[in-house]
């Protein structure tokens, strides 16, 4: 666990494949891979914000969805690499470091999420009708607002399922460290293309269909580094043409592209989506241009955690000094990169102020924690 992301990414003392590495215990090709991921996230909510502010976003939203099916897949996937070794710990160490952080997180970011979002008016581009007040004001949404934070808190309700499911994750494959494997997979396997069948609500669709990804990374971690390894044109060229046509396909033949990713398509479009940013970042591992997906792969939990509230904001303050769509060709993109600047900012001024506890469990409380199996241990 890394205090600059605060997600199980590299443990400090692997050595894993990969030309550079940035600081210690880190691999340069998988940060560059989990930053793609969530800069890929932030653009799709930078759509959806641009969208309800009465933005054209142009093809982007087409765009995004075809994108879609590997995204968070390649995320869990790339958590899952390192964290085989955790297994064996005992089950208090290994809850202080991949569960309690994530049941803190999230018990804390649900209700600053339904806040912040509460206090931002409702607003659209070029109105002219004056700002009205934020809903959070009103005492009549109050009680409302209680409720969704109290139900949000029992289950995954918003984007901050990921946070859940890094839990949850931890917690099912630590007690089937025992099953074989390939049982293991192949039931994940099942369970992540029979998932849109079920009627969970999309958290926990998600949730269900990346568990496979998370168990993926973990037991196919020499495999997958070994993909990394070969640095390979031809696999590059072909998993991209092979997931190009395919989600060409399934865009010109279908109404909406959602409407084309039954259980199988997705699953195989995520496989194919995987092979091909793996072996693309593998690839450029020591270029240059691969900086910035680093920089923000490596600091991934501030970005995760707060992209929708600064979307929300930013979107408001362009409200109130744009007159009209300016109608770039890149809007979302531009946004999405402002929003991931600012999470980054933000997250650093927080940190600098003592608000460390907002991305890391307060170490009293882990000192108490692990103090009490200490006594529990003594003779």
């Amino acid at each position: 666990m890394t205090p600059s992301s605060g997600i199980p990414s590299s443990e400090r003392g692997h050595v894993g494949i990969g030309r550079r590495r940035d600081r210690i215990g880190r691999v340069g090709w998988v940060d560059a891979a989990k930053g793609l991921c969530i800069l890929l996230v932030v653009a799709g909510h930078a759509n959806i914000t641009l969208n309800n502010n009465g933005y054209d976003t142009g093809i982007w939203e087409r765009v995004s969805l075809m994108l879609g099916p590997f995204r968070m897949p390649l995320f869990f996937l790339l958590t899952g690499l390192f964290a085989a070794r955790a297994l064996s710990e005992r089950w208090r160490s290994f809850a202080d470091r991949r569960v309690w952080i994530m049941v803190w997180l999230f018990v804390l970011w649900v209700p600053i999420r339904e806040i912040w979002l509460s206090m931002v008016p409702l607003t659209s581009v070029g109105n002219s009708n004056g700002i009205p007040a934020p809903q959070g004001l009103d005492p009549e949404n109050w009680g409302p607002m209680a409720e969704r934070i109290v139900l949000s808190v029992l289950g995954p309700e918003s984007y901050l399922w990921f946070v859940y499911a890094l839990a949850l994750f931890a917690v099912v494959s630590k007690l089937t460290r025992r099953i074989p494997p390939v049982i293991q997979l192949l039931a994940a396997m099942a369970l992540s293309v029979l998932s849109p069948l079920a009627e969970f609500g999309w958290p926990w669709n998600d949730i269900l269909r990346t568990y496979f990804f998370y168990l993926l990374g973990m037991y196919g971690a020499p495999w997958i580094h070994r993909l990394a390894h070969r640095r390979s044109l031809w696999v590059i060229a072909g998993s991209v043409s092979v997931y190009a046509a395919v989600a060409i396909w399934i865009d010109a033949t279908h109404d909406h592209f959602n409407f084309g990713l039954n259980g199988p398509v997705r699953l195989f479009l995520a496989l194919v989506g995987i092979i091909a940013v793996i072996s693309v970042f593998s690839y450029m591992d020591s270029w240059r241009v691969t900086v910035p997906f680093s920089t923000v792969g490596s600091r991934t939990l501030p970005v995760f955690l707060m992209h929708i509230m600064v979307l929300a904001t930013v979107a408001f303050v362009l409200d109130l000094v744009l007159p009209a769509d300016p109608g770039l060709p890149l809007q979302p993109l531009i946004l999405a990169g402002i929003a991931a600047v600012l999470c980054l900012g933000l997250h650093k001024v927080l940190v600098a102020c003592g608000f460390s506890w907002l991305f890391q469990r307060p170490q009293w409380m882990r000192r108490r924690y692990l103090a009490s199996e200490r006594r529990r241990r003594e003779p």
